[in-house]
């Protein structure tokens, strides 16, 4: 089964966006939207309380840290109008939720499945209509490969294919991996539930294949894997399981 991902720049309300994502979604394609959660700030007032709901007062309880609540407010204006442009509906009657393990929800809208992310100024949405959707980015360029990190994250196998490549392509290859786990640990709801030593990946190109922690492929073709290397400098995984057929 093939599943496609289909990425778009969604800097601020309106665009060339909002009329590309709601027919990718509806022909079975996930979508992920990107954008700098600059174009997406507004100040404090009137619209961003109704806007934000319940939300409002969490994104107040911020206030002594102004880089998070900017954030905060960024991305549930993303989230929303988002969702509003594929679902036809005023963004203001969506409510933004979250499950027992953080994972994020439209109260009342479960067909439209979402997944959130943030790095410093960017902010990644992942949606679908056909079945669970995960989502992380990370900056790429880091320096070197992090030992530590790569001994905690990731099995045998992936250690091992990490030390096949030459030393200046390991750092981006372990962040490229890191999403990709943290993308599937989001799409199945568990959040820091899956140890991510227990699970790893085997990276082709642009896609991956799913292995368990002896390197052997876990449930082939029910899950399609991705990673994305955005104009931003950042990498994107995405994790997505659609239907069967889709």
């Amino acid at each position: 089964m093939t599943a496609s991902v289909t990425y778009l720049r969604a800097d601020g309300p309106g665009g060339a966006w909002t009329r590309a994502a709601g027919p990718a979604l509806r022909a079975g394609t996930a979508v992920v939207l990107y954008a700098s959660a600059g174009s997406w700030s507004v100040p404090d007032g009137t619209g961003l309380r109704v806007l934000l709901g319940r939300e409002y007062e969490r994104y107040r309880a911020a206030g002594h840290r102004p880089a998070a609540r900017y954030r905060f407010a960024a991305s549930r204006r993303l989230v929303k109008h988002a969702a509003a442009a594929v679902l036809d509906v005023r963004p203001d009657e969506l409510e933004l939720a979250r499950g027992p393990a953080g994972r994020p929800y439209l109260r009342g809208c479960d067909r439209l499945g979402l997944s959130l992310s943030h790095t410093g100024d960017l902010l990644v949405l992942a949606l679908s209509l056909h079945g669970p959707i995960g989502a992380d980015a990370e900056p790429l360029g880091r320096s070197g490969c992090r030992v530590l990190l790569a001994q905690r994250a990731c099995t045998a196998q992936e250690l091992s294919d990490l030390r096949a490549l030459p030393a200046h392509e390991r750092g981006d290859a372990l962040l490229r991996l890191w999403t990709l786990k943290e993308a599937y640990t989001k799409a199945l709801g568990v959040g820091t539930g899956l140890p991510f030593r227990t699970f790893g990946f085997r990276v082709e190109g642009t896609t991956a294949v799913l292995h368990d922690n002896t390197g052997e492929p876990v449930r082939p073709g029910e899950w399609t894997f991705a990673t994305h290397r955005l104009g931003t400098g950042h990498v994107v995984g995405t994790a997505y399981a659609p239907p069967p057929g889709a």
